[in-house]
């Protein structure tokens, strides 16, 4: 059973406690990783230290007895200092996971050395064991962007050649003109925010502090890193930020959803007044309808996001990082199309001046509520 966390609307506690806990995994992790070797190091090095005095003088030979016993006792008191610490923070990480998923228990030591798995299984099974086993599994892959380098991060605005050139190969030159204007529109951002020349760098920059690719300044998508850290914005953006990898795989779903209409604009501008709104057409193309194989797609996202109410932890833990200037989210590499079962690519079309116009094509890990299925739509 998940905790519900009480406190006001939008901050319910969660967010500083994932932080937290994030940080005191981090230790463990690294004590457990980089303590065992060194204490064993110290006392093969004292045996060889020892041999060598031996054979100098007699004073080294009278010393050398001595080396081995006194270096493995302060080993043993060094190894009694950081198994006390280690269980610190086996206590204090069981405690914050309790606060997160409302489950009870108590860790069972591990010694230094045991690694990941074994800090996992000290948890007891159930939600703790899981959520922390998502967090331990990502932590070995994991990436941080500080929020200064995110400030430094480039962005991307202009559409290149290579999308009209691919479009026009695909379709041919007035097709393709006709699909160039309807994706190219001043107010849509499918290229700009998902297509391949968007760098890594500013992929990180928008999931672990939500800041616009395109480096649009209005009151809706600017961004803004204060001299202590603090991040303003209201750019809109999940866990996730994605992109497909080349001008074949963008135009992919496009090539889709025009064969399944008819294979003309008149068609697919009638498919698309059956089925959309005062708010638009939201269709959602299957991986396998549209042709996206594993490498379409590339990007990152919140590291420890398994379930919702992990995702919904990162939320609130990047948001309270970007309220408090504290450091980064971890985030990891994501491929949209190989890491889920039912993945797609997400079209959001718009009429503007009465013309359907492409807003947004993005892969997608799975069919949103709000979204029809290209198949379940004739």
């Amino acid at each position: 059973m998940w905790r519900t966390f009480d406190g006001v609307a939008g901050d319910d506690g969660s967010g500083p406690i994932r932080r937290a806990l994030t940080g005191l995994l981090d230790a463990w992790l690294d004590l457990d990783r980089s303590c065992a070797a060194p204490l064993d190091q110290a006392r093969s090095h004292a045996a060889a230290v020892a041999r060598a005095a031996d054979g100098a003088r007699l004073e080294g030979a009278a010393i050398a007895p001595l080396v081995p016993p006194r270096v493995a006792l302060g080993v043993a008191g060094a190894t009694r200092s950081l198994d006390d610490l280690a269980r610190v923070f086996a206590d204090e990480t069981r405690a914050l996971v309790e606060l997160l998923t409302g489950a009870p228990g108590t860790v069972t030591p591990v010694a230094l050395g045991s690694g990941p798995e074994a800090i996992v299984a000290a948890f007891p099974e159930g939600d703790g064991r899981t959520y922390v086993a998502d967090l331990v599994a990502d932590a070995a892959v994991d990436e941080r962007q500080p929020s200064e380098v995110a400030e430094r991060a480039p962005t991307v605005n202009a559409i290149p050649l290579s999308v009209a050139a691919g479009l026009r190969a695909e379709f041919g030159e007035v097709l393709g003109s006709d699909l160039l204007a309807m994706i190219c529109h001043p107010r849509g951002h499918a290229v700009q925010l998902h297509g391949p020349d968007v760098p890594d760098e500013a992929l990180m920059a928008r999931v672990s502090w939500k800041k616009d690719p395109m480096g649009r300044t209005d009151a809706k998508n600017s961004w803004r890193r204060d001299a202590d850290g603090v991040v303003h914005t209201k750019h809109g953006i999940g866990h996730v930020a994605g992109k497909f990898t080349t001008v074949e795989a963008l135009i992919k779903p496009l090539k889709a959803l025009l064969a399944h209409t008819g294979g003309t604009l008149e068609g697919l501008h009638a498919y698309l007044n059956r089925h959309g709104t005062i708010a638009g057409a939201r269709i959602f193309v299957a991986a396998e309808d549209a042709g996206l194989a594993p490498g379409d797609t590339a990007g990152f996202r919140g590291a420890g996001t398994s379930n919702p109410e992990m995702t919904d932890h990162w939320f609130r833990a990047r948001r309270d990082a970007m309220a408090s200037g504290g450091g980064p989210m971890p985030i990891v590499r994501t491929d949209q199309v190989a890491d889920n079962d039912s993945p797609g690519a997400a079209m959001i079309f718009r009429k503007i001046d009465g013309q359907w116009m492409l807003v947004t094509c993005f892969p997608d890990g799975a069919k949103k509520d709000d979204f029809i299925g290209m198949g379940d739509a004739p």
